[in-house]
């Protein structure tokens, strides 16, 4: 028995007019029509009397009308929850990430959620700390991943992930590559590859050199991780960088002294959110840093 075959049945017996029934289904008065008669058949019983000028509901048509209406009811309120239930349950959610961020562990695991919730669609938009947060504040993005020297200021949730600080990335045939630590200071003759200017860790690095007394004798800029690496590995310059996760067999992460520290977390506009990016941040949660008692994170 369809359903829409029940619900100009339960229509036309409030109307009593196959135009109006039509109109009220968005169909025409052929198809109500037909309809009618094919649940008659089915039945094998009239539901309603008709002659020129009325049409009125049959003995049996008033016997099954209070049935017919909850069947309705009952197939409108599935139709409602299961829409609710596909919205609260698929969507997309707008991921900002600083360019680094496939080099982390947290990526893989991110992925892993896109492959539990097949019905989400991860959507990930690479762009630089300092515009990934004016981005989220305007809500361009959900949650965003980045790197601050200063998390206890940000405005936001957050979910801290890790922290890292300055090493030294150096060719492996570098005298300093088998040390353990090294003096920053002892870099000061050393051609320096830097990340581009609009990134987060330019100005720490040049101010953490001056700290050390000397300006880093810069011979190459790039916002790429890659081409960074390749230049050390090439012998073209030494490059202080949060220790990266990389298979490179060529170069070497030597801690210096003075450093800075970083932290890695991803955090959100604070208030109401939806059920899936409540979700989402719910999983996240699962892969914070233990002990981590600077921020609130409620």
């Amino acid at each position: 028995m369809e359903i829409n075959k029940l619900r100009a049945f339960v229509d036309l017996a409030k109307t009593l007019s196959f135009s109006e029934t039509a109109e009220n289904l968005y169909t025409s008065q052929s198809t109500i029509s037909k309809q009618i008669k094919s649940l008659e058949k089915e039945l094998g019983q009239e539901l309603f009397e008709r002659n020129n000028k009325n049409v009125a509901l049959s003995e049996y048509g008033k016997l099954i009308l209070p049935n017919a209406e909850k069947i309705v009811l009952l197939s409108d309120w599935i139709s409602k929850e299961t829409s609710e239930f596909k919205n609260n349950n698929s969507g997309q959610i707008r991921l900002g990430i600083i360019p680094t961020f496939a080099n982390y562990d947290i990526f893989k695991q991110t992925m892993v959620y896109q492959k539990l919730k097949p019905d989400i669609s991860l959507a990930l938009q690479e762009i630089e700390t300092n515009q990934l947060i004016n981005t989220l504040k305007q809500k361009q993005v959900d949650a965003a991943f980045i790197r601050t020297m200063i998390p206890e200021k940000l405005d936001f949730e957050k979910i801290i992930i890790a922290q890292e600080s300055f090493t030294v990335c150096l060719n492996k045939e570098h005298p300093f590559a088998n040390k353990n630590e090294i003096k920053l200071s002892d870099l000061k003759d050393e051609t320096f590859i830097m990340l581009a200017k609009n990134s987060l860790l330019y100005e720490p690095v040049i101010n953490l050199c001056r700290k050390a007394g000397f300006d880093p004798k810069i011979s190459f800029v790039s916002d790429r991780m890659s081409s960074i690496l390749q230049m050390v590995e090439n012998k073209q310059g030494v490059a202080i960088l949060m220790h990266p996760q990389t298979k490179k067999s060529e170069v070497s992460f030597v801690s210096i002294k003075p450093t800075l520290t970083s932290t890695l977390l991803f955090i959100r506009n604070k208030g109401n959110h939806s059920k899936i990016e409540n979700d989402f941040w719910n999983y996240l949660k699962q892969f914070e840093m233990p002990n981590w008692n600077n921020c609130d994170n409620r």
